[in-house]
């Protein structure tokens, strides 16, 4: 099944929604291959609307095939917000990510269009969603610095600390995942508050259109093998070539996700263009696999204890 097959209902269930709630956003989500950006495109045809990506990558400049952005000439005709916005190298944290997209939900409402935000990242839709109140701590290179020479000398020494400060989030945290963990004593050092206690949950400041795009494990990856070959023939390999030439690092963040860290390899290595393929096509499925898992559990909540304000819709796109 195509996005176009549910596009007459997806009509009929805006057209209900925003009858009931002139003060409105939608949010559409599931799991990567699932088209959620065509559909958000084909909203403009009927809707005036302006789309926010909450997507983790494509807030980067230059990374382009591997994020999987909307085309340029596209974006010039349905304005898209929350791209290209900062270099492999800055970091873009989840506060100022709510921060931004509360200021651009209110500016595109004051121009009389509808805000449709895009999932990509579970966090960055769950400052909308669940609105957490985040505390207000922009990075601290200096103390993260002074932080990741603490974990070198002393792996494991970063995770004690914070079970030691906040040990429910550390509970949630690998000993491994040193990211977040410096991410949570930051805010701490910086605020005086831990992250669990900073990020408490209400109501959603606006009601919230939520649409679930549901595609089978089998159909799922189907689409993300396809997709895999199309970005190797887009010169996706040449791209992360051209960013390492520009200095960047691939010990970046940026530089860490998936796609981009097998085609890192794959230019250190020099292995077979086969086994590249093959790596991304492992790696993205199972990032697909925990995706599923993820939003099964959204759904139990929208089905047994649907949140204030928010309107559950799903769309099976398989069969």
């Amino acid at each position: 099944m195509e996005i176009e097959d549910i596009l007459s209902d997806v009509k009929k269930e805006i057209k209900i929604f925003l009858k009931n709630n002139p003060d409105w956003i939608i949010i559409i989500r599931w799991a990567t291959a699932t088209w959620k950006s065509k559909l958000s495109i084909l909203l403009s045809e009927f809707l005036d609307i302006e789309i926010i990506s909450a997507d983790s990558r494509q807030i980067f400049k230059y990374m382009d095939i591997w994020t999987d952005k909307v085309p340029l000439n596209i974006r010039k005709k349905i304005p898209h917000h929350q791209i290209d916005i900062v270099a492999p190298d800055q970091i873009y944290t989840a506060w100022q990510r709510k921060e931004d997209t509360e200021r651009l939900i209110e500016n595109i409402k004051k121009d009389k269009k509808t805000p449709v935000i895009v999932w990509g990242t579970g966090l960055y839709i769950d400052t909308i969603y669940k609105n957490f109140s985040m505390p207000s701590c922009p990075p601290d290179y200096e103390l993260r610095k002074q932080l990741e020479e603490k974990e070198l000398n002393n792996p494991g020494a970063l995770h004690k600390e914070l079970l030691n400060i906040d040990p429910e989030e550390a509970n949630k945290l690998h000993p491994n995942s040193i990211r977040y963990i410096i991410r949570a004593l930051e805010i701490f050092y910086k605020t005086q508050a831990t992250k669990t206690a900073g990020y408490l949950q209400s109501a959603p400041q606006w009601p919230i259109l939520m649409l679930w795009l549901r595609r089978e494990k089998e159909d799922t990856n189907h689409r993300i093998n396809t997709r895999i070959k199309e970005m190797l023939k887009d010169w996706l390999i040449e791209e992360v070539r051209k960013l390492i030439i520009k200095w960047y690092s691939p010990d970046l963040q940026s530089m860490q996700w998936i796609w981009y860290k097998e085609t890192v390899e794959y230019l250190k290595w020099n292995y077979n263009l086969e086994k590249l393929e093959d790596m991304l096509k492992q790696n993205t499925h199972h990032l697909a696999k925990k995706q599923r898992t993820r939003f099964r559990r959204y759904l139990t909540e929208g089905k047994d204890a649907p949140r204030d304000n928010v309107f559950y819709k799903v769309f099976n796109l398989s069969g």
